[in-house]
């Protein structure tokens, strides 16, 4: 009868058995799943990102032929073989641990680390400086391109092993500086050759590989998207070997360069949330973001604003009324109301506190004397009408273009001011050489530097070889003769190349061709989620931001 009675009650307590286990089966499912949510949730590691705003659009990243915005993404996804830090002297191993030369600079060895590496896997050689410096050389010397003619003094590159290299050069050059240049000293792959298809490294395909967003760089980021008018993204490189040098586990693992050229738009932005650093703010509203809690960082930079006259167009073709112009601008106004502090007024061409500066080289604000020196050219009385040209999205260009026309105006003489784009401006610029007419009569030009060497500016800016960047059309072989000169000399009697370097400098503030209106104190401001070291920035490399170092708060 048990029997009877167990057999027959046998799928009652199966069914309660198996209840029981799915309630408990699924109460210790839920349990253990939420337990794996907080640890998933919680563990997995928290992407860190920075989004930095920029103001003008970006003209190429060709690491050995782009000269100019495309500096602020070259300088964190490429490397030279070293850094330089013009205000402490003292150079920082980037690629090259270590380095010398013989007695008279004429030979020169790079000792590379060995635990560098290139974004496609394969490792920073001797071979890699060779065909990186080799090309931008070439692409100078055959194709007038890029910024190669810092390497003009290299006879022969030789290398020794896998990690050492020498150059052997015509004359005496410090090319330990040149080595540390901004433009035209990044080291990539030679694979590049063979990922854009290019038949050899001045074949057209290769630029046109790089500037379509392609890289083969080693620095600590990389490229994950480029539109080279709105947006690039770039993404932390793990592999890179400065890790364990800079030590900074809260560095961004991804850094969005975001082109906004209005600068509400970039007040806004940062107001918001959606911009972490602003580079282009209303310079009027930095103080008021400080007290609203932002965080604002001050670099003393070598960026500097430069006045260019059109010589070859009437009546800026005459020094008398060059001259008028250079004792019309009143200084003070330029500092207070352009720049709203953040600037100091411009000596001679080179900025403060780089090699070769002057002081005391800035014209004074005499608005007799420039009455004076327009009868001395016969103009005074005369219906005079000059154009000027600024960047519109510049207001400390603007309001400088503004203030000028106010003085000029008393004078009787009538300024149109054009605002335009940087992309347009550099092609109306080097017009004045074959249709002076259709070129503004003053243009203004900023300029930071690519190696810490006066010839930078004097050569680069008012050189007549230099068509691209020469907006003044000044044509002067005595001045070419004195800084080529001053160049061949700085690696055998330094002093000797700074005096003739001033001399070029009194014979361009003579000739009144070009006018360092300022050199920019540039704020960044930002979010208190970000901190940024001092090594972070370096004036040198104007807008460069050293992500590296920027540590982004949890």
């Amino acid at each position: 009868m048990w029997e009877i009675l167990y057999l027959k009650n046998l799928p009652l307590l199966g069914t309660l058995l198996n209840k029981k286990t799915l309630i408990l089966l699924l109460v210790a499912a839920i349990i253990i799943g939420s337990i794996f949510a907080y640890y998933t949730l919680f563990s997995v590691k928290k992407v860190k990102t920075v989004v930095y705003a920029y103001v003008d659009s970006i003209t190429g990243i060709d690491p050995s032929l782009e000269f100019d915005t495309g500096l602020i993404i070259l300088g964190v996804v490429y490397e030279p073989l070293l850094y330089y830090n013009p205000e402490t002297g003292k150079f920082i191993p980037a690629l090259a641990e270590s380095w010398e030369s013989n007695a008279n600079h004429t030979l020169w060895t790079f000792h590379l680390r060995h635990n560098a590496v290139f974004h496609d896997g394969t490792p920073v050689t001797a071979e890699a400086v060779k065909f990186s410096i080799e090309r931008a050389l070439k692409s100078y010397l055959e194709e007038g391109e890029g910024a190669g003619y810092i390497w003009e003094s290299v006879k022969e590159i030789k290398v020794i092993d896998d990690y050492t290299i020498q150059f052997i050069l015509k004359r005496p050059e410090r090319l330990d500086l040149i080595a540390a240049a901004s433009y035209g000293a990044y080291i990539y792959s030679p694979k590049v050759l063979e990922k854009s298809g290019a038949k050899n490294p001045l074949d057209p395909a290769l630029r046109n590989w790089f500037d379509s967003g392609h890289e083969a760089g080693s620095g600590p980021y990389v490229i994950e998207y480029y539109n080279p008018e709105s947006e690039i993204r770039l993404k932390k490189f793990d592999k890179w070997w400065g890790w364990s040098v800079v030590n900074n586990p809260d560095a961004p693992d991804v850094v969005i360069i975001k082109i906004i050229t209005d600068r509400t738009s970039q007040l806004n932005g940062l107001r918001s949330g959606q911009i972490d650093i602003a580079t282009g703010i209303p310079l009027g509203e930095v103080k008021k973001l400080v007290n609203e809690g932002f965080k604002v960082k001050l670099e003393t930079t070598y960026h500097n604003y430069v006045l260019m006259f059109n010589t070859r167009r009437y009546p800026t073709n005459i020094t008398e009324f060059r001259l008028a112009i250079a004792h019309s601008i009143p200084w003070d106004k330029v500092v207070n109301l352009a720049l709203k502090g953040f600037g100091r007024a411009g000596s001679g061409i080179i900025p403060y506190a780089f090699p070769g500066h002057l002081n005391n080289l800035t014209y004074t604000y005499n608005k007799t004397l420039a009455v004076e020196l327009l009868k001395k050219a016969g103009l005074y009385g005369k219906e005079l009408k000059i154009q000027i040209m600024v960047e519109g999205d510049y207001e400390n260009e603007v309001t400088f273009a503004q203030i000028l026309k106010g003085e000029l105006d008393e004078l009787g003489i009538e300024v149109e001011i054009i605002t335009a784009p940087w992309d347009q401006i550099v092609e109306v610029g080097p017009k004045v050489w074959e249709k002076p007419e259709e070129v503004p009569h003053l243009m203004i030009n900023d300029w930071w530097p690519t190696i810490p060497s006066p010839y930078d500016y004097l050569y680069n800016l008012l050189h007549s070889d230099v068509k691209e960047w020469n907006w003044a059309g000044y044509d002067n072989q005595y001045f070419n003769q004195l800084i080529e000169e001053a160049w061949n000399l700085e690696g055998r009697d330094y002093d000797k190349a700074m005096e003739l370097y001033v001399q070029a400098q009194l014979i361009i503030y003579r000739d009144a061709v070009a006018i360092n209106l300022w050199d920019e104190i540039q704020p960044y401001v930002y979010s208190s989620k970000i901190e940024i070291p001092d090594e972070a920035l370096n004036p040198l490399y104007m807008f460069v931001i050293f992500f590296q170092y920027v540590k982004v708060k949890s």
